[in-house]
């Protein structure tokens, strides 16, 4: 028997399946899906069974090694990877890396054992232990050149060792024999309490009764204790207090769950609720009923910081609720997922990768807040989240809940075509209206002569809630204290060398830094160019109006909320908690504050600079501009009556005037837009990304590859620059490609037939990515 193994390097050069042969000890049970441990080269690396084959013509090395007892990738797996390599060039091992959870993976340790002590450099020797091992590291590359040298000579030995990622946390406790024959036990007093302990006890509790560590060690070797190891479940701390949530459900709530619940097989939900409507009680008596007769959910929500909430509300009305996201410690994570292929829990909470797990008799799947994008994932192999609930509840035959108060412009056509269901929720529980919603123009206040960035209505509304022991939401789409700097006396605006992009400036860290290739540099007053001290922040960033809004409002207790804030771990759950608790009065954030929290004491909501976003030369501009007013704004009046204030230079645009109007009059106008411009749902688009270290050669691959992409049926705009031109020295063209929805692998081919060495060809599929 020969299997075909996926290797997991990524590399070109090895991306292709290998044969080998499958060692008789191994037939009877190995399956496809299995991790396998193969030689490769000189190496040995971590493969995945692919298929199982009677015939090979190229298999010549043995499988030295079966990782798995049940298959890592089942069935529903190879179908999730066909789904993502349909819209995704990706690199084989990239594709497979992305599907298997990170615990399953292997880490390589180089080790160096010394063969001849005698040969071995004195500069070199501190390096190995007693033993005559040295475990390089990373920073010992420097020494390489040496080892190998010596391993030529016969003096050490260099070999790679494989390491499980997976991490089993246990801990050494110990029980009183009482058939022991031990005949000195009048030297241990102390331990006759033992004798009545049913369970077993820690090393710590035989400390406390006055055992050392040699009376223990005694103990054990004569049998009075038996000493034993076991696994220890790492529990996920949380800051928040355990809720006891029951609500009187509301007539429009009872009848969606109704609507819901009556349906077993795959079917598409869209529901639709206005902000503080009641969509997770909904999700939760919908899920109450499918645990009742033995079934599992997954839920998904967008983002970390959106765990906590989510979580707090379901391990109120949930015993077994399994988390799962990348924020997670390796160990955290390795037992959580032990928890739900052990079929310990049943409801699985997590982000998007948590698509990827393999769950038993899953019977529903909810993905909160679906129009956010956060459920793309960009970066390395590219999928998009919605499309992969919807292949896993197909296969699985099971309904899905699209839940959102915004869905995407496409969800809406798609339930208007009949593809969904529509369920909505129109009101807010106990008959709370929705926030009331007024416009601030700030060329009026600067024809005024008011300066600030806070308008004075908006400034009037703080002060109020602040007497009010109420609390704010302050939005502002925009992080770093300012976009950036410039000389007043000559203009000069410093950009980044290795990107077409001017530096943004952070005052707390006083340095001016690249967003994408991380470059920085400390601030300058003193300009480069004309040696003038005029150097200054040009614009607003949300440490900026942190600043302002101290020193506006001095008394008031402050939280910021944004990526540079949240960098390490539960500090976005520690700052939900202080705000929920009313350890603050106002919340200032970017994108992160306008999505699914719920702070009962918010009852103003200030947005900054409203239509800043429509100023991005994107399709999407107006919906993403649509979505965030809509959510930012319905963070207030959750339990007393709200107010929103949006404030803005160009504020008649359609999508910030029908904010306080009915939703359909924006998907309206929406659709009817796309229709006429040729975006989706109504035609696919996606663009070619060429990178290269030459303007012109970049810009002839670009065109050169036009041509050939016509010829497969593609309408094909450019080449154009993009719209950040150099990034890292790379200069950047695009191909706009639009088309009737078709299978891509005559693409994908021509993309690797047309990438070199020098110049990398990346598909996108959306126009938004760069």
């Amino acid at each position: 028997m020969f299997a075909k193994v996926v290797i997991d390097i990524k590399h070109e050069e090895v991306n292709q399946l290998y044969d080998y042969i499958v060692p008789q000890t191994f037939e009877d049970f190995l399956v496809r899906g299995m991790r396998v441990i193969v030689p490769f080269g000189h190496m040995e690396r971590l493969g995945v069974v692919v298929s199982l084959h009677e015939i090979s013509d190229t298999a010549t090395k043995e499988i030295k090694e079966v990782l798995d007892l049940i298959p890592t990738l089942d069935d529903e797996a190879f179908a999730m990877l066909d789904v993502i390599s349909k819209g995704s060039p990706e690199l084989i091992s990239a594709l497979y890396q992305t599907v298997i959870p990170p615990e399953l993976l292997v880490g390589y340790q180089k080790v160096a054992r010394i063969i001849d002590e005698n040969h071995i450099p004195e500069d070199l020797k501190p390096f190995f232990s007693k033993r005559g091992i040295w475990r390089l590291k990373v920073m010992d590359h420097v020494y390489y050149p040496r080892l190998k040298r010596l391993k030529d000579l016969g003096h050490i030995s260099i070999e790679t060792e494989i390491k499980e990622k997976k991490t089993e946390k246990w801990k050494t406790v110990y029980t009183y024999n009482l058939d022991h024959n031990y005949p000195k036990m009048h030297l241990y007093p102390m331990i006759e309490d033992l004798k009545h302990h049913e369970n077993s006890v820690e090393k710590q509790a035989l400390y406390d009764i006055g055992l050392t560590d040699s009376m223990i060690k005694t103990l054990v070797k004569h049998g009075v204790l038996i000493e034993e190891k076991i696994s220890v479940k790492r529990e996920i701390a949380h800051v928040y207090d355990q809720l006891n949530r029951q609500f009187q459900l509301t007539s429009e709530q009872k009848n969606a769950i109704n609507q819901i619940k009556s349906v077993k097989d795959y079917h598409v939900f869209l529901l639709k609720g206005v902000t503080g409507s009641g969509k997770t009680e909904v999700y939760v008596n919908v899920m109450e009923d499918i645990i009742k007769h033995q079934g599992k959910v997954l839920i998904l929500v967008p983002e970390i910081q959106l765990i906590p909430q989510m979580a707090q509300y379901l391990t109120s009305r949930f015993d077994k609720v399994a988390i799962y996201h990348s924020g997670l410690s390796k160990g955290e994570r390795y037992d959580q997922y032990q928890m739900i292929i052990n079929n310990e829990a049943d409801v699985i909470l997590g982000t998007r990768s948590a698509i990827f797990l393999p769950i038993k008799n899953l019977k529903m799947i909810i993905m909160d807040e679906e129009h956010d994008e956060s459920y793309i994932q960009k970066e390395g192999v590219y999928y998009d989240t919605k499309t992969l609930v919807l292949a896993k509840a197909s296969y699985h035959n099971i309904p899905v809940i699209l839940g959102s108060a915004t869905p995407s412009v496409t969800s809406i056509y798609y339930a208007e075509q009949n593809m969904y269901t529509l369920v909505e929720l129109t009101k807010r529980p106990k008959g709370l209206p929705m926030p009331k919603l007024s416009y601030v123009d700030m060329k009026e206040e600067l024809k005024a002569k008011h300066y600030a960035i806070f308008s004075r209505p908006l400034i009037q509304g703080i002060e109020d809630r602040l007497q009010k022991k109420e609390q704010v939401i302050l939005f502002l789409n925009r992080k770093g204290y300012a976009p950036f700097v410039m000389c007043r006396a000559c203009g000069d605006v410093p950009k980044c060398p290795h990107c077409d992009v001017s530096l943004a400036f952070y005052k707390d860290k006083k340095i001016i830094k690249c967003p994408y290739c991380g470059f920085e540099q400390p601030f300058e007053q003193t300009c480069s160019v004309c040696k003038e001290p005029k150097m200054k922040e040009v614009g607003v960033g949300i440490e900026y109006v942190e600043e302002q809004l101290k020193k506006t409002f001095p008394k008031a207790r402050v939280l910021r909320m944004d990526k540079q804030e949240i960098r390490t771990k539960h500090a976005h759950e520690l700052i939900w908690n202080e705000f929920r608790e009313e350890e603050a009065d106002i919340l200032i954030g970017t994108q992160m504050v306008t999505k699914g929290l719920d702070f009962p004491k918010v009852t103003l909501v200030g947005v900054l600079i409203a239509d800043m976003l429509l100023k991005v030369p994107s399709y999407q501009a107006t919906e993403k501009t649509f979505m965030m007013l809509k959510q930012v704004t319905g963070r207030s009046g959750r339990l007393l009556h709200g107010e929103a204030i949006i404030q803005g230079y160009d504020l008649g645009h359609f999508a910030i005037q029908t904010v306080d109007q009915d939703d359909s009059t924006f998907y309206k106008e929406a659709l009817l837009q796309r229709k006429m411009l040729g975006y989706p749902p109504f035609t696919q688009t996606s663009q070619l990304l060429f990178s290269g270290s030459s303007f012109l050669k970049t810009y002839q691959k670009a065109f050169l590859m036009k041509k050939e992409v016509e010829k497969l049926g593609f309408t094909v705009l450019g080449p154009a620059q993009a719209m950040i031109k150099k990034i890292k020295d790379q200069y950047r063209f695009t191909l706009t490609l639009k088309y009737k929805e078709k299978p891509l692998e005559n693409l994908f081919s021509l993309i690797n037939r047309f990438k070199t060495d020098d110049m990398e060809i990346k598909f996108l599929p959306t126009l938004d990515l760069w």
